[in-house]
């Protein structure tokens, strides 16, 4: 190991560790017990402020979207859990539990992340929600596609977001618009005729979610469940069910790959 990496290792681990070490000095202006003393107290306090600095580092990025932000678990994974918290959790004081569990699975799913990601993102959700009222929406989206990898391109991370709008959001879809338009405005117009865009669902789902998107929307404007609606209400739900199911043909028609047949 040269020297140079040797003095930025022992930099980066007193910038780690500096409450530890400052504890352990002050204790040592009264002997060795208190150094000790000094040195257990910056041990215990060390999580909790190592908490504090990166909760207010996310904060600071979900406000300004600094492109300096790297304490990230996976390159665009804050943005995309602040966005996915505008698209459907509106009113900050409606119960969320359901909806940010919905936003914490997709999130891992979508980043190839593990269980062990989940508290993590959890707190990128209660941190988004809590300040609602200053997420900079643009600025997050242009951050998001600039840090999505391969293997995640930005059409994937829409139609994540376009699932939980459709599921959590009641067909509300001006806030999704708005990042489409900075993310992928191309692809907007393609999406809203898109059968996966109709379905919910992200191209190459597997074929349980799209059955069982598909059976939501079904059950949701099945004209027998809306005898009570206007006539024209009615109409109107009844094109959209023909709608869903001419989706839901061709999404199937669409995925002939072996894999999928063996699945049906």
């Amino acid at each position: 190991m040269s020297f140079k990496k040797l003095w930025n290792w022992i930099n980066l681990w007193i910038r780690i560790h500096f409450l530890v070490i400052f504890g352990f000095i002050i204790g040592l202006i009264g002997g060795i017990f208190t150094a000790f003393i000094g040195l257990l107290i910056g041990i215990l306090l060390e999580p909790i402020l190592q908490q504090f600095l990166l909760e207010r580092s996310i904060t600071s990025y979900l406000i300004q979207a600094d492109p300096r932000f790297k304490k990230e678990l996976k390159p665009g994974i804050t943005a995309f859990c602040a966005l996915a918290v505008y698209c459907i959790i509106p009113e900050p004081t409606q119960g969320t539990e359901l909806s940010q569990k919905a936003i914490v699975e997709k999130a891992l799913n979508l980043f190839h992340g593990t269980l062990s990601d989940w508290p993590h993102i959890e707190m990128l959700c209660r941190l988004a929600r809590d300040n609602q009222d200053l997420l900079n929406v643009d600025l997050l989206a242009e951050s998001l596609k600039a840090r999505l990898k391969e293997d995640v391109n930005p059409e994937q991370a829409l139609f994540t977001l376009q699932e939980l709008v459709t599921k959590y959001s009641s067909g509300k879809w001006e806030r999704l618009h708005r990042i489409t338009q900075v993310i992928a405005p191309e692809t907007e117009k393609i999406n809203k005729d898109s059968p996966w865009y109709i379905l919910g669902v992200a191209p190459g789902a597997s074929v349980k979610e799209i059955k069982k998107s598909f059976r939501r929307l079904a059950l949701q404007y099945h004209p027998d469940r809306l005898s009570l609606l206007s006539e024209a209400e009615q109409q109107a739900a009844e094109e959209q069910f023909i709608t869903i199911r001419q989706a839901y043909k061709k999404v199937l028609s669409e995925n002939r790959e072996p894999s999928f047949k063996h699945n049906l």
